[in-house]
């Protein structure tokens, strides 16, 4: 009985030792995650002091945006990123284009330096954003509308719903408003990409949030402040809800009217660009982009030999001599070959 009483008495001791410890531990690690919380908050707060973004700063419908405008003439070259991507997708092309007027590269809401926004991230609220942070900079139209991948849908929308502001458009191996449904295999691969976004996101905001990815050193070489401050985790992914829909309004363009029109676009054969893809998705992505030529009775496209999707970092070369082809065209000069398709 004595032995049985002393096992008795001992159990409670030890499941409070092992409470305690528990508590301790849990104590521990939130002391931890605290400090690296802390310590992520300063040190980001340090880095932006020390590393103002180039260009300006404004005020959208509360927000700040971005926008950098380099060089001086006109008419004036607005560019718009990809999906994701920063105004940084822009740097081996500006400077040259900048040479031969006035360029000005942006980031949307939750990319680069511009301020994240909750709401809709479609394309009617984009370039509703655009419109006014270009008011607020100065650019006055007409301008000529650059786009990559999916900003080619913004590009779009603008070119709809202003009109009067757009003198040339250049799609960059542009988003069409039927790839959803029309590239193999695309929608499914959209939906799971939306899944796996829903996924990830707490845990990619713990890792920023505690400063472990600033610990792992993920932090150091950055070109701008987004990428360790947790209320930008995933921002640039925002519009990803929106494709489908972004895609819909998009295509009540019908065309962009009288005004010339470049499409550049990557070079889908694997022999000049090492790139094996998909060629069923080859197929209908090359009759996508060729179609787009329809969009304006002054189009002329481009395929830069040996690109990825990203032709703006793969060939800026090509960019810039079509770009600086259609600047000159709309000062009088000579006009491109409308209606052909070239590998360059």
């Amino acid at each position: 009985m004595e032995m049985g009483g002393l096992s008795a008495a001992v159990a409670p001791r030890t499941k409070l030792r092992r409470t305690r410890i528990a508590a301790t531990g849990l104590g521990l690690c939130a002391l931890c995650i605290g400090a690296g919380s802390l310590w992520n908050g300063v040190a980001e707060k340090q880095w932006s002091r020390q590393h103002p973004p180039p260009g300006d700063l404004y005020t959208v419908e509360g927000k700040q945006m971005h926008i950098d405008c380099t060089g001086t003439g006109s008419p004036t070259l607005v560019m718009e990123s990809a999906a994701s991507a920063r105004w940084t997708q822009w740097r081996k092309v500006q400077p040259a284009l900048s040479q031969v007027t006035r360029v000005c590269s942006y980031d949307r809401a939750g990319h680069g330096w511009s301020e994240p926004r909750s709401g809709p991230r479609d394309a009617e609220t984009i370039v509703h954003e655009l419109h006014f942070l270009l008011d607020q900079a100065g650019v006055t139209g007409p301008f000529i509308y650059a786009s990559e991948s999916a900003g080619g849908l913004y590009v779009r929308e603008y070119a709809r719903e202003f009109p009067d502001e757009v003198a040339g458009v250049a799609l960059i191996d542009s988003s069409s408003p039927q790839q959803i449904d029309e590239l193999p295999g695309f929608r499914a691969s959209y939906e799971e990409q939306k899944r796996q976004a829903r996924r990830t996101l707490w845990k990619d905001r713990l890792l920023v949030w505690s400063g472990w990815e600033r610990l792992l050193g993920h932090c150091a070489s950055r070109t701008d402040t987004t990428d360790c401050r947790p209320s930008y985790v995933d921002m640039d992914e925002d519009e990803l809800p929106y494709f489908e829909e972004s895609s819909q309004q998009a295509g009540r363009l019908q065309n962009f009217g009288n005004i010339p029109l470049l499409v550049i676009t990557r070079d889908t054969n694997p022999k000049n660009s090492g790139i094996a893809n998909d060629v069923a998705q080859d197929s209908v992505w090359e009759r996508e982009q060729e179609g787009s030529k329809a969009l304006s009775p002054l189009s002329w496209r481009v395929i830069a030999r040996g690109s990825g999707h990203i032709v703006p970092v793969d060939r800026p070369d090509v960019v810039i001599l079509e770009m600086t082809r259609m600047i000159g065209y709309l000062r009088g000069g000579l006009a491109p070959a409308f209606g052909t398709t070239i590998m360059r």
